[in-house]
């Protein structure tokens, strides 16, 4: 079930842009929180620092039924679900799609679909495996945060199992409604019960960075500066 934030708080997040690395510093303190592995990154965009929150789907490896005779889905009906037809407008949502492992051997979006996700709102699309159609991807105007570029798709060897409640991407587990921020650091996920406690944290460490940064500028010694603050 997704509970939605005030746009007026992702957009206040987003004017900040505050480093995934601050974030990652302040869950690290909370025993708690996610990011993305390294394996996925923007394959289309240079240069994006992204704020939304998560609508998942989750695939899964097709496996045989208990009758090899029995009439089986088309494999259309097996991964429909993908395009998350529940969805009439998806403005402050990111779109990620995971299925456990990493999917290298096939794309789990193409550019057609990538293309609908954007015109349907979506600010990011991440995917926990492979996707399709590099051309079509780089006239897209947000991120599409992937593992690799490959021409097959999934159709005969995953299905989409259920969207709008979790997936799982490697070791990270991601529910729909928590907050995703993306930069050119990679991709951190925060819990929607952590949201506020995150982000009231990071307002005031990222003006100490800042500020520490200036004095570095300014000739002071950072293992001073460190003892002051006690951040790195």
């Amino acid at each position: 079930m997704l509970n939605k934030l005030d746009k007026n708080k992702i957009d206040k997040i987003r004017n900040l842009s505050i480093s995934t690395s601050t974030i990652t510093d302040i869950l690290d303190g909370l025993k708690l929180g996610d990011v993305l592995p390294h394996h996925l990154s923007s394959l289309n965009k240079k240069e994006y620092y992204i704020v939304g929150q998560a609508y998942t789907v989750q695939w899964s490896l097709i496996k045989k039924g208990e009758s090899i005779i029995d009439k089986q889905p088309s494999t259309w009906e097996q991964v429909n679900q993908f395009l998350v037809p529940e969805l009439k407008n998806a403005d402050g949502l990111i779109y990620i799609a995971g299925a456990g492992n990493l999917i290298r051997n096939a794309a789990l979006a193409g550019g057609m679909s990538c293309t609908y996700f954007q015109e349907l709102g979506f600010s990011e699309i991440i995917l926990g495996g492979a996707v399709r159609d590099i051309n079509e991807l780089k006239n897209l105007n947000i991120p599409v945060i992937a593992s690799n570029i490959i021409p097959s798709d999934t159709q005969g060897a995953y299905y989409v199992n259920e969207t709008g409640t979790s997936c799982r991407i490697k070791d990270n587990i991601i529910h729909t409604g928590d907050l995703i921020i993306s930069d050119l650091n990679g991709t951190v996920i925060i819990p929607f019960n952590l949201i506020d406690t995150v982000i009231d944290k990071a307002v005031i460490i990222s003006s100490t960075k800042n500020i520490m940064l200036e004095e570095i500028k300014q000739g002071k010694r950072l293992p001073d500066l460190i003892k002051k603050t006690r951040r790195i």
